[in-house]
């Protein structure tokens, strides 16, 4: 595999083949993994975009604009990913790199991936930051369905 190229992806976990998304009615949703649903598509899709070296990139919620952010800044397993409005920190840009047939997605400032909570296939399941452990649930593959929006 190599470097994601710009554009709109669906964000599917290897382990559980459910879609990551915002989790609406929140002021900064978490995103969350959720089974395919095209009658809420929009809030299933985002925007990757490389804006540094080292695969560096910035995901951005189409729907709301907002960016995909380690809360707080906290580096500490179990945090969630948010979205936020876009402010450049090191906790909004993430490291997109191949492994295997999906691509791992670490957190340029606390250097853990993305992790699906447990490997759990429910609606709803929180997307946290937690060290690397080799899991599936830390896998994610991107589908691209899109040229880059900003």
């Amino acid at each position: 595999m190599s470097a994601l190229a710009d554009g709109v992806y669906l964000i599917r976990c290897a382990a559980t083949k459910t879609v990551v998304t915002a989790n609406p009615g929140q002021p900064y949703p978490k995103l969350v993994c959720s089974k395919l649903n095209f009658d809420s598509i929009d809030q299933q899709l985002f925007s990757v975009k490389v804006v540094g070296k080292n695969s560096t990139y910035l995901i951005t919620h189409v729907s709301t604009g907002r960016v995909a952010d380690l809360e707080r800044h906290d580096p500490a397993d179990l945090t969630p990913i948010i979205t936020y409005p876009v402010h450049w920190g090191d906790n909004q840009l993430w490291n997109i790199t191949p492994n295997g047939g999906a691509y791992q997605v670490l957190s340029v400032s606390s250097k853990k991936p993305w992790d699906l909570t447990g490997g759990d296939p429910k609606d709803g399941t929180p997307v946290i930051n937690y060290r690397a452990n080799g899991g599936q649930n830390q896998l994610w593959e991107f589908k691209k369905v899109g040229p880059y929006v900003s």
